[in-house]
Formats: structure tokens, sequence, C-alpha cells
């Protein structure tokens, strides 16, 4: 009996310590200071590695790379406003299908 009381609080002392652990771990985890149990990151390196050989992945990557490309090239006609900050004036020519002699 002499054995079995300290064992016990001991154990009890043990699981208390660990709870208080992983609720601090859970909370750094929610501030996105780490990974702990709820989020599973996966470095960037190893994104890559996994997603190499994917089908999927390898359309949705050259999509967005045509997309950006597709927004960086500027447009062959001049943009339809034209604006003098010396007159404090602002053209702004129309564009569209409804083309009125201007």
């Amino acid at each position: 009996m002499d054995v079995l009381l300290p064992l016990l609080v001991s154990l009890g002392c043990l699981g208390a310590a660990l709870f208080l652990a992983d609720r601090l771990l859970l909370a750094m985890e929610a501030r996105g200071w780490i990974y702990w149990r709820k989020t599973k990151g996966v470095s960037s390196i190893g994104a890559d590695f996994l997603q190499a050989g994917d089908p999927t992945a390898q359309a949705v990557r050259r999509a967005m790379e045509q997309e950006r490309v597709r927004k960086n090239v500027r447009p062959a006609e001049d943009p339809p406003f034209r604006v003098d900050l010396d007159a404090g004036t602002v053209r702004i020519r129309r564009t569209g299908g409804d083309e009125r002699g201007q």
C-alpha cells in the first residue's frame, strides 16, 4: 500500500502533464506556429515530389502558368481612355460592337 499511492499520484501527474502539453501544442497549432494533430503539413519539396507524377496536378500547374502569361501580356491596342493632366481632361473611347463613328 505504501508503494501504490505514490505510484498512482505519479501516474496522475504524468497524465495531467501530458494533457496540458497536448493542449499547449494544439494552441500553438491554432496560431500556425507548428503542425501537431489537426493539420498535416507537407513541405514544398515534399508537395512537389508527391505531385510530380499526378496528371491532374500537372494540368492545374499548366493552366495556372497559361493564365499568368495571359495576364502579363499587354493588349495590342491602346487603352480606351486618355488622361491629360495639364488640361484636366479625360477622353474615353467607346469599345465594343456599338461604334458610332468615334
